[in-house]
């Protein structure tokens, strides 16, 4: 029979022992009062709930913990499911008006449709709690238990803006079903945040013409929310998210990949998405939202498969569910602090509070506080480990501090710790920085070598500790420890930077100045290769005379050198990546060079901090008519260069493809897979598998689109552009 608890303090008593012992169950029904829609128990039912299916582990969770409080508080309940049918719930709802319940808690299926059913039962004295979803246009709700629903929107749109750099990142939307009042919330919150950043450039949005056509509106009436989500619904359903996603993909063109920020609207969709974004070559990297701190979704999070969910404690929500509806059997008001118009009235409600959840807190969110347990999952006991260690050569040099922001900002979007530490041109602090890496448990490393012989030692200790080696930029040579090279196409850069002095020297004669890298450095090698290819033809046709390599000298009539005979060159040439070895070694060649061997002179410069210090010197001599001099990494000094004339180019690597490439290897030896391969570069012992990325050769006459427009810089971070 209807049971009475004596007195309201009792039922809360009961309440607070339940809800501080309560600890999370798998996410499967327990044994309850009553869970199967089978014929009405004898007793007189106090309460009664209607779930929308039970085909979705977010409502199985709501009715475990449902059948768990209301059995502690007393009191004899009936949980009924739609299974998505309108009708259904209808039937539901008049089935548990017969059996004399006094307070019905449903949570819509179709938020319009189910008006009609809430009707009967305020015709027959029943209370009517509207849960997690907003009943619309009826009068008959009296109350609304729910969490604050553009918050969760908001939490989702922030994260993807927390985890986005520079501008033109590709935006994917999707939301819940239309006839699901929430999902007008989610997309409201999310829109408030993301309108911004939409009109700012940070996204682009890919999937909806309605979402674009309304991009520059800060506010969007529900009638103009209602032609989005009409284009991006999944409906709720796993199999319409994924469907709607291949066929996004399926029309999106390769320059609409790449590094993607999805607005997933909850677990099982984002799931459903994430996969089928994973399986697309021409994605790079995603993040992506979801809600609801579903299980596999909890797993797919340390997994590196979703990026975050919106804890809504259902704990908290069945509690404030509980509370109201003992309010109202005992004759009383639940509390309220704010309202929910559902087009017809002004609902009172008392929102729960959410927590966004990624794998930076997914412990202390979840498995700290009692929400789930750990052994609910597999490699909880990872998180917060290093995942993969990172070795760069200096921080003197502009070039390597903008790489270790870009790995810090993709590899933190990614969702995987890291460590970065430089060897400051030291190759026993290079080995040392790997012997760290290797002790603190990281799996892969990428490593930019400072000599790329003495390396070889370092990475054949992380080879031997069962750690992925990824030569970063210089191939490390002499070892077969080395298990995939993320290169730019090096002997490109050097064709580039001798194709741009030939494409600026007319007529026969023209002094030819030739520096290189460091002899230690593999790249220095194919530059000077790639740049020999195209410079020797037009050295032996007389356009260009060598003035200060008597070694390029004796070899100018051989088209292709040898490494020992590069050698040679690079011996005499070499700036050794240095500012100031550059600086003094144009000083000695011109105060060498007659009057003669200046005038209009072509200067093959390595790269940007030794073509900057070359210029100086090159400008400050008297007898130097004009100079044209490259430059290669699009280093922010030497983009000022070339504005103000004291450059002539440089060769963009982009560092964010390269990083991105870097990323893509790791996450790939990470998930046990290989890495995509295109081509090898054999390092005097193997041969290495690499993808190269392209490159850009960059002057005045194209510096504002491939350097501005882009997104690579600001404009705001130069004077005078053109």
């Amino acid at each position: 029979m209807f049971k009475k608890i004596s007195t309201f303090f009792a039922v809360f008593i009961a309440l607070s022992m339940l809800l501080t012992a309560c600890t999370p169950k798998a996410a499967t029904p327990t044994e309850a009062v009553v869970v199967e829609e089978t014929a009405a128990p004898a007793a007189k039912l106090s309460v009664g709930i209607v779930l929308p299916t039970k085909d979705e582990p977010r409502w199985i969770q709501d009715e475990t913990r449902f059948n768990d409080a209301f059995k502690t508080a007393g009191y004899d309940i009936q949980i009924l499911f739609s299974q998505g049918d309108s009708a259904k719930e209808k039937a539901n709802v008049e089935t548990l008006i017969s059996q004399g319940v006094k307070v019905i808690i449903i949570c819509a299926q179709d938020a319009t449709a189910a008006a009609a059913a809430v009707e009967e039962a305020r015709a027959a004295g029943v209370k009517v709690i509207s849960y997690d979803r907003l009943i619309r246009d009826t009068e008959a709700v009296d109350y609304y238990v729910t969490f604050d629903s553009i918050e969760v929107g908001k939490a989702q749109g922030q994260y993807l803006i927390d985890k986005a750099t520079g501008t033109g990142n590709p935006l994917y939307l999707y939301a819940g079903a239309a006839t699901d009042n929430n999902a007008f919330l989610f997309f409201e919150g999310a829109w408030d945040v993301l309108q911004p950043k939409i009109v700012d450039g940070t996204f682009v949005i890919k999937n909806s013409s309605e979402a674009v056509a309304l991009q520059d509106k800060a506010t969007l009436t529900r009638d103009e929310m209602g032609k989005i989500i009409g284009q991006v619904t999944t409906d709720w359903k796993f199999d319409v998210a994924k469907n709607l996603a291949e066929a996004n993909l399926t029309a999106a063109p390769t320059a609409d990949k790449g590094n993607v920020f999805i607005l997933a609207p909850n677990d099982g969709t984002a799931r459903s998405i994430a996969d089928v974004f994973a399986a697309d070559k021409d994605v790079t990297s995603y993040v992506v939202t979801g809600q609801d701190a579903e299980k596999p979704s909890v797993q797919y999070i340390i997994d590196g498969k979703q990026s975050m969910t919106v804890l809504k404690d259902v704990r908290t929500l069945v509690s404030d569910a509980i509370a109201a509806a003992v309010a109202y059997l005992e004759g009383k008001i639940p509390p309220q602090t704010t309202t929910y118009n559902n087009g017809k009235i002004d609902v009172p409600a008392k929102p729960s509070p959410i927590v966004s959840v990624d794998k930076s807190n997914l412990v202390a969110a979840l498995i700290d506080s009692g929400y789930y347990l750990a052994n609910d999952f597999t490699g909880v006991e990872n998180i917060g480990k290093l995942s993969v260690g990172i070795v760069l050569p200096t921080k003197d040099e502009p070039r390597w501090i903008q790489d270790e922001t870009r790995f810090n900002d993709a590899f933190k979007a990614a969702g995987y710790d890291i460590q970065i530490l430089f060897s400051q041109g030291d190759s026993a602090k290079e080995k040392a920085n790997v012997e760290t890496l290797i002790s603190q448990g990281v799996k892969v490393i990428i490593i930019c070598a400072q000599d790329a012989t003495a390396a070889a030692a370092a990475v054949e200790e992380a080879r031997a500790a069962g750690v992925k080696v990824i030569s970063y930029d210089r191939l490390i040579r002499d070892t077969e420890a080395v298990d995939y090279y993320v290169t730019f196409d090096s002997i490109e850069v050097g064709k580039a930077q001798g194709q741009y002095l030939i494409d600026k020297a007319t007529g026969t004669g023209n002094p030819l100045y030739l520096y290189a890298g460091a002899a230690t450095d593999n790249n220095a090698f194919l530059f000077f290769e790639g740049a020999w290819d195209v410079l020797q033809p037009k050295i032996v046709d007389g356009t260009f005379v060598i003035k200060n390599s008597s070694e390029a000298v004796a070899l100018q009539d051989k088209a292709t050198l040898t490494r020992d005979e590069m050698g040679k060159i690079i011996g005499q040439v070499t700036t050794d990546w240095k500012f100031d070895v550059a600086k003094n070694l144009a000083e000695a060649n011109l105060t060498a060079a007659p009057t003669a061997d200046k005038g209009n002179v072509f200067i093959l410069a390595p790269n940007d901090g030794t073509a900057r210090s070359i210029a100086d010197v090159f400008a400050a001599d008297k007898d130097v008519t004009s100079y044209v001099v490259t430059g290669q990494d699009a280093e922010k000094p030497s983009v000022q260069y070339i504005i103000d004339g004291k450059q002539s180019m440089t060769v963009l690597k982009d560092v964010r493809t390269l990083v991105s490439d870097a990323i893509a290897a790791a996450v790939a030896y990470l998930e046990g897979k290989i890495p995509p391969q295109t081509t090898t570069y054999n390092n005097g012992k193997i041969d290495v598998p690499a993808k190269p990325s392209p490159i850009v050769s960059v002057d005045k006459s194209n510096l504002v689109a491939a350097l501005i427009d882009s997104g690579y810089y600001l404009a705001n971070d130069f004077t005078g552009l053109p």
